[in-house]
């Protein structure tokens, strides 16, 4: 049956690229990126590796208007040598291409054969109520952060939202283990020409579908119960901070004098803009139409002093203090934990063949997160339109072998990208202690090869750590296999020039009391600086203490889960493009209800009898645990959408280490 289908399959591609081909040679296509590319490349032979070509999308072209993908210009270096390929592929048709691109995959990915029929024999009112539900409501909170510009994006935004609607429904309604799904999340997939997570609004409908059949467990879930209440208790106080000066602005640009007479901009909650943006907005507001205004004022107060990451943030920062704009982050928030859960309870009621099924299913999607870091790393040719084909926010970053860097492969932030790495080597050991294989031990290279290449020391350090203690425990067991990965791992380590920084990471005692990174604080004016010297962390750690002025109900609940300018606009600090902390972002975000929360839950999952471990056992689970826990105190995982999902990943494995320990499981070390 598998031959059958991969045949299928293989027969639909070839018959794809043959009606292609025949479309291309009638329309006279000529020029097509990757045969001028291997064209280029192959003429050049004496500077095959020197000669380094970017592209570049444009929406013009000589040839038919169908001719996608073809160059429409070559743009030479001072030496006569094509360095920039200018392509053809419009706007509409990158967004069009990645959605299908998209929904091809998640169908094939996680149902296989997308059986349409079928489908639509199971189709019930529940079905056509939610996803009607889940279109709308998709559509309302997109359009928050979204300009789509022309209707065009509205219909295929929405079309694709409900053909998102269909494959989830099948993949619920067929398959109780949603690892895979998890897995996939960790990817930074985004849509081009929206900027937001592909993956929005297919969660939404994965919760509505799911949460409305087990609503009964869920509602004696105290956890969840609890996690539901610190959503919704962190919107008080964007509550009370609407309607913004912003939006007062927007609305009533004719009453701008009134509005922002006798403001006291530096200490007034309820803006984000400056003085500097008000003088510019009385120069010009009059010269504006009502949608310019509004750009123009979102534009001003999401940079406010001139910060330098609003769109890496995405969905996750709200650059206006109004309610409306936390949003999309607390759905985000929401569908996140609740697929947490779904995997969570499937792990602890799963019995092991399942388990290590599921688990070797995983690694094989997991592994091309490492895999296509490292080839675009190296691969200047197809890092340059990774986003497109990769469907990233923005370009994936090259390897600039013996620099120092902080590369971040796919990812658009080093750190994350580093502790997902770490993680994932966590899940590739836990993978090859149920399955082993040759496959699965390289899984664990290369897990540890991009862990190492992103030159996070502390990641680094960890790793070290990890491997130790994996030694310790297994070297028995899997004696050849841990010499061969002590000694890549060493031999890597001495290629990679990790520790090799300006500022250091042992400071001595009687060293300068300067903080890193230029600024002069006295080492005792917060407390905290004999660890964050140490750890880097002094400049966004004081700038988040600097900037952290909250009210009683802000210090309880949190300033809304899209929270961070708040601290910008209060701080008297130079910036950084985080509080680079998790635990400071659950605080300003969540306030100390959610810290609460967080210590609980993390303790009620180490400590409980969820799952039966002996007392040994757990004491090393729990360091373990500590360690990767560790990585989160100095990182802005919940700042990004992806790093929300890779925060729980770690507790996920976690909760895999505890269950193989499980003396029900009966397949503890």
């Amino acid at each position: 049956m598998k031959k059958k289908f991969k045949l299928l399959v293989s027969n639909k591609i070839l018959a794809f690229v043959a009606l292609v081909t025949i479309f291309y040679i009638f329309s006279d296509c000529n020029n097509f990126v990757f045969f001028e590319y291997f064209k280029v490349k192959i003429s050049n032979i004496e500077s095959f590796n020197v000669l380094k070509i970017k592209t570049q999308f444009v929406t013009n072209t000589n040839q038919n208007l169908f001719c996608y993908l073809t160059v429409s210009e070559v743009i030479a270096n001072q030496s006569g040598d094509p360095e920039l390929f200018k392509i053809y592929l419009p706007r509409i048709s990158r967004v069009i291409l990645q959605q299908v691109l998209l929904f091809l995959f998640f169908s094939y990915v996680l149902i296989g054969q997308l059986d349409i029929k079928s489908i639509l024999k199971r189709l019930n009112n529940q079905f056509i109520l939610i996803t009607c539900f889940g279109a709308l409501v998709s559509y309302f909170v997109v359009s928050i952060y979204v300009n789509f510009e022309e209707n065009i994006y509205i219909y295929v935004f929405i079309a694709f939202s409900i053909l998102k609607s269909f494959i989830i429904y099948s993949y619920s309604a067929n398959y109780s283990f949603h690892l895979k799904l998890f897995i996939l999340c960790l990817f930074p997939f985004f849509s081009t020409g929206y900027g937001i997570p592909w993956f929005f609004d297919f969660l939404l409908y994965y919760f509505l579908f799911n949460y409305f059949k087990k609503h009964k467990f869920y509602k004696r879930n105290f956890v969840f119960i609890l996690f539901c209440c610190s959503l919704s208790l962190s919107f008080i106080s964007p509550n009370l901070n609407s309607p913004s000066l912003e939006t007062s602005i927007i609305n009533n640009p004719s009453e701008f004098e009134n509005i922002v007479d006798n403001v006291n901009f530096e200490n007034y909650r309820k803006t984000y803009l400056e003085r500097k943006d008000i003088r510019y907005l009385k120069e010009n507001i009059n010269d504006l139409n009502s949608l310019e205004v509004k750009s123009t004022v979102i534009n001003l107060s999401k940079n406010l002093k001139d910060v330098d990451y609003p769109n890496r943030w995405n969905i996750m920062v709200s650059y206006l203090p109004d309610i409306k704009y936390h949003i999309p982050s607390a759905l985000w928030y929401l569908v996140s934990v609740f697929l947490f859960f779904e995997v969570f309870y499937s792990i602890k009621s799963s019995n092991i063949k399942e388990l290590k099924t599921e688990l070797n299913r995983s690694s094989n999607i997991l592994i091309f997160y490492p895999i296509l870091s490292i080839f675009l790393g190296i691969s200047n040719f197809f890092n340059s339109f990774s986003e497109l084909i990769f469907f990233l926010t923005r370009r994936a970053e090259l390897l600039n072998f013996g620099e120092i860097q902080t590369w971040r492969g796919l990812n658009t932030h080093y750190e994350v990208f580093g502790n997902l790495q770490l993680f994932s080597l966590c899940f590739f050991l836990l993978n090859y202690y149920f399955n082993r294989s040759s496959k699965n031990y390289l899984y664990i290279i290369f897990s540890i090869t991009s862990t190492l290449l992103s030159q996070s020391r502390f990641n680094t350090l960890v790793l070290l750590i990890l491997l130790f203690i994996v030694v310790i425990i297994f070297y028995k067991s899997y004696t050849k296999e841990l010499v061969v990965i002590i000694l890549i791992t060493s031999v890597i380590f001495q290629t990679i020039p990790t520790f090799d920084r300006d500022e250091s990471f042992f400071i001595d005692k009687d060293a300068s009391s300067e903080v890193i990174l230029g600024e002069n604080v006295n080492k005792s004016e917060y407390g905290f600086e004999f660890i964050s010297d140490r750890l880097n962390r002094t400049l966004p750690w004081a700038m988040f203490a600097s900037g952290y002025k909250p009210s009683v109900i802000d210090l309880l609940f949190g300033h809304g889960t899209g929270a961070y300018l708040n601290i910008i606009k209060f701080t008297e600090r130079d910036l950084a493009s985080g509080p680079h902390s998790v635990l400071l972002q659950v605080l300003n975000k969540f306030g100390i209800f959610g810290l609460v929360l967080l210590t609980y839950s993390i303790l009620k999952l180490l400590l409980s009898r969820i799952f039966n471990v002996e007392t040994n056992l757990r004491i090393i689970i729990f360091l373990l645990a500590s360690l990767l826990f560790s990585l989160e105190l100095k990182t802005d995982s919940l700042m990004l959408a992806d790093g929300v999902i890779i925060f729980l990943f770690n507790l996920l494995n976690i909760s895999l280490l505890l269950k193989i320990n499980d003396k029900t499981s009966k397949y503890s070390y």
